[in-house]
């Protein structure tokens, strides 16, 4: 999709608004503006192209290969959540797609936001959640060499 981080913002109105490279990425990708928008904990937002949450709700609909007893209760505590901060919304014209206001009152969604690309969805942070994640996530002396094994 894209790389690096890209800078939105979230109006008083609620909408997220994303730069034209990530909507224009979106909509070339996937060939449709239809998101799913939520999150498993009401800390960070994730933004699902409509596709790729349709194959995430395949995977909790099938069972685990292990056959895990519990796999069926935690696969529905993630349904739970999921539903319960998430919305299916729709990309307009300007990039903009509402966040619930239950998610956008938890994540603490004002004004700027950062956005990066993980695999199959957008992840949203809070500029203030951003930077404390990436101080947590800095890399060590063994992480480095571990990167440089990888051509990092």
């Amino acid at each position: 999709m894209f790389r690096g981080t890209q800078t939105g913002r979230v109006d008083d109105k609620g909408r997220l608004k994303l730069p034209a490279l990530v909507r224009s990425r979106v909509v070339e990708e996937y060939r449709e503006p239809k998101v799913f928008i939520t999150s498993l904990d009401g800390e960070e937002v994730k933004v699902f192209p409509l596709r790729e949450w349709d194959d995430v709700e395949t995977s909790l609909s099938n069972k685990s290969p292990d056959g895990n007893e519990a796999d069926g209760e935690i696969k529905q505590k993630i349904l739970f959540q999921v539903n319960r901060f998430g919305a299916e919304e729709t990309l307009d014209n300007q990039g903009r797609i509402l966040v619930p206001a239950v998610l956008r009152e938890a994540a603490g969604m004002r004004g700027e936001v950062k956005i990066l690309w993980q695999s199959n969805h957008l992840l949203v942070m809070s500029a203030a959640r951003f930077e404390e994640a990436a101080e947590a996530n800095r890399l060590t002396a063994i992480d480095k060499r571990y990167a440089a094994n990888l051509g990092v």
